[in-house]
């Protein structure tokens, strides 16, 4: 998450021990096959699944007591909403989706699928119990554990004894950007996110994706901000994402967001008593022309055509003054 970068963190946190952890869900069949997205079958969430932390059934962390790291957590899989806790601890999110984050944000906020977090685990005054998350937010699977944390109480098991741990942030790690909640708006567009009734067709804007035509007739143009209604007209949740710019969520279901740091995925949540669920973005299109694509990022929600892009052209160019 900015690369390796971490020049905007606290001085203590800058040369922690980092972890990668990827989240993975598969489903296997009494063969013992992978099950992939075809025509005749789409993975579901509801069905039984596989939880793999880095390609691990149940790994084993180990970590000296005392110790703090920093964690770039990514949830790769197809369809699975990951709620994460470490009990005994807390989380203390310093990046989403290759942003800082702009909060002391203390986690809660479940990883839809393509999220990326980067976060320092914090320490109880006591050794945490050994469960790292439970899952999923989106139905209701029981809770389990997918991986183990090992704090070992023994000294000498660790050269050097015991960690001192190093204080988490009490503010903003850098100060915030110019936010997009001033910025002028060029355009304003409506998303609305759809499907036939057995749920195997998904659309945007009443149309599957088509790689030669957008859901638009109107291009974005490059350099400026646009702000963007999504609305979710279905019964279960989309984690919607958007390539190439970021964007800053501005609500969801009509409450006003607190400003954390920009994104590119944010889940749309399904609509109640008879309106649609809604999120509003703003989102500035920054460095480049050509198709920027945005889909719901439920690998079989894509597939079945919940998928588009706005096509960014660059600015005209002023024109010279006639005036004398």
């Amino acid at each position: 998450m900015w690369g390796d970068d971490r020049a905007l963190l606290p001085q203590p946190l800058r040369h922690v021990t980092a972890r990668t952890l990827v989240l993975q869900d598969m489903q296997i069949t009494s063969s013992g096959r992978i099950v992939a997205n075809t025509p005749s079958y789409s993975i579901l969430s509801d069905n039984p699944t596989v939880r793999l932390v880095n390609g691990q059934l149940q790994p084993v962390l180990d970590m000296r007591p005392g110790q703090t790291e920093l964690w770039r957590i990514a949830n790769e899989g197809a369809e699975i909403f990951y709620d994460l806790r470490l009990p005994g601890s807390v989380f203390t999110i310093v990046g989403r989706d290759g942003c800082p984050v702009f909060t002391s944000d203390q986690g809660g906020d479940p990883l839809p699928p393509a999220r990326r977090a980067m976060g320092r685990p914090g320490h109880g005054r006591h050794p945490p119990r050994p469960h790292l998350a439970r899952d999923p937010c989106r139905t209701a699977l029981a809770r389990r554990g997918i991986a183990t944390r090992r704090p070992s109480s023994c000294k000498s098991a660790w050269p050097g004894g015991l960690s001192v741990p190093a204080p988490c942030p009490s503010a903003p790690c850098p100060p915030p950007p110019a936010s997009l909640a001033t910025a002028h708006i060029a355009a304003n567009r409506v998303i609305r996110l759809s499907e036939n009734a057995a749920g195997t067709k998904m659309y945007i804007n009443g149309k599957q994706f088509d790689p030669d035509s957008s859901v638009f007739s109107t291009p974005a143009v490059l350099g400026t901000t646009e702000r963007w209604t999504i609305l979710n007209e279905t019964g279960e949740i989309h984690p919607f994402h958007t390539h190439t710019d970021h964007f800053r969520v501005m609500s969801v279901n009509g409450v006003k967001q607190p400003y954390a740091g920009e994104q590119d995925i944010v889940p749309v949540p399904t609509g109640r008593h008879g309106k649609p669920g809604e999120v509003v973005i703003r989102i500035r299109f920054t460095d480049f022309t050509g198709k920027v694509m945005f889909h719901c990022h439920i690998a079989a929600h894509e597939d079945a055509g919940m998928m588009s892009y706005v096509n960014v052209i660059g600015a005209a160019p002023a024109r010279p003054s006639t005036r004398k």
